[in-house]
């Protein structure tokens, strides 16, 4: 039962995450066009609502230290202000103005290479060329529009058809795509929030020459893209995002709901430091999640939690020690009979675990002394020997 719901969490996992997201874009949608041109009160509201969202945006991000949803965010920030200052002083002809035009071109190309970024820490030397890169960007826009020059060759805008040349619609509809396509693929929370921001930036400065559009669709991708990383840094304090199971934090949520008899069985990866070494970081996380798909495979109806970074631990409802150790043997067994297959290696690559397992006694006061013992055996036993399952 459980295998059935990882296919279905698998196929559809598009929908599972796009429910709030939809809504907000359908509101948006359903605001511009029934209730607009809205009066200025509304408007001015609207206006400050975006910046009070991208503040409250920006300190989540910096104080959690994510960079790849921060460069987005920054990105939408820095064209609502230019958009909203070339109206200002240019009024409606600002729509043919180049830095308009170079900013609606430039813009989903930014939020395409912002999407893409690995996930690290914001606080990096190698961030700091990303925010340069933004800057340099704003300086040649400025340039570029004090000649009048233009990255559109073909310039076509007109307000019915949405106040963007035709090169920009090109560039916002691929990048549309490619994030569907992606956020289809991997089913992650925070990317399909982005995908649906996208499709409101691109509404927003499509229609930023109307009353409302510009603040309407921003405001709406703010908001979208506040809930997506809410529900995103929940799901990640409980989940750990290369294998997609549970994490040590669920681990110790879920121990007080364990039933009165449980086991659990510790799986280890041996050599992990060397082969950390060998392969580098891009190579063992794609080890790591090569070998979780296997665990799935060989026990599909315990729970599996990533305990450490080397470290698996599943968790046997209402099994002894007995049973909980031939289920562990036959994981160590069929890991040590795999053959890995990474990239750039013409070879395939044999890896071996050990395991322990641990019975939930009387006098446990918690679930943490029953991983302990079975961590205290294996590390017993790997002193002489590693491939190999032990009970504590």
């Amino acid at each position: 039962m459980r295998k059935f719901f990882l296919i279905l969490e698998r196929f559809f996992p598009l929908l599972k995450n796009s429910t709030i997201p939809a809504l907000i874009l359908g509101a948006s949608v359903l605001t511009f066009y029934g209730f607009t041109p809205l009066e200025n009160q509304t408007l001015l509201k609207g206006h400050y609502t975006f910046y009070a969202l991208s503040a409250l945006i920006g300190i989540l991000l910096i104080y959690f230290n994510c960079n790849k949803p921060l460069f987005y965010v920054i990105s939408i920030i820095l064209s609502y202000m230019i958009i909203t200052e070339l109206k200002k002083y240019l009024g409606e002809t600002y729509i043919t103005n180049a830095a308009y035009i170079n900013l609606s071109i430039i813009l989903p190309l930014n939020l395409l290479m912002f999407y893409n970024l690995e996930e690290k820490k914001f606080f990096t030397k190698h961030n700091t060329y990303w925010l340069i890169l933004i800057l340099v960007e704003l300086t040649i826009i400025e340039h570029l529009s004090r000649r009048g020059i233009s990255f559109e060759f073909v310039t076509d805008i007109s307000s019915s058809a949405g106040g963007l040349p035709t090169l920009s619609k090109l560039l916002f509809a691929l990048t549309v795509i490619y994030f569907f396509l992606n956020s289809s693929i991997n089913g992650r929370i925070l990317d399909t929030g982005l995908f649906f921001a996208a499709i409101e930036i691109a509404l927003g400065t499509a229609y930023s020459d109307t009353a409302g559009g510009l603040i309407i669709f921003y405001t709406a991708a703010m908001l979208t893209i506040f809930q997506s990383v809410c529900e995103h840094i929940y799901y990640v304090s409980y989940h750990d995002l290369l294998t997609g199971f549970s994490n040590r934090n669920a681990f110790l949520r879920h121990a007080p709901t364990f039933p009165l008899k449980y086991s659990v069985g510790l799986i280890l990866i041996d050599d992990y430091e060397r082969l950390s070494k060998i392969f580098g970081r891009h190579g063992i996380s794609a080890l790591i999640k090569m070998i979780s798909l296997r665990l799935d495979e060989l026990e599909n109806e315990a729970q599996i939690y990533r305990y450490n970074v080397d470290e698996f631990i599943i968790l046997y409802r209402g099994q002894d020690k007995n049973e909980a150790y031939e289920k562990t043997e036959q994981i160590r067994r069929g890991i040590a009979g795999t053959e890995f297959c990474l990239r750039g290696y013409s070879k395939p690559i044999k890896l071996t675990v050990s395991g322990a397992v641990s019975e939930k006694k009387r006098s446990d006061a918690d679930a943490v002394e029953v991983i302990y013992r079975a961590n205290k055996a294996l590390q017993k036993a790997n002193r002489f020997t590693q491939n190999i399952t032990t009970k504590a």
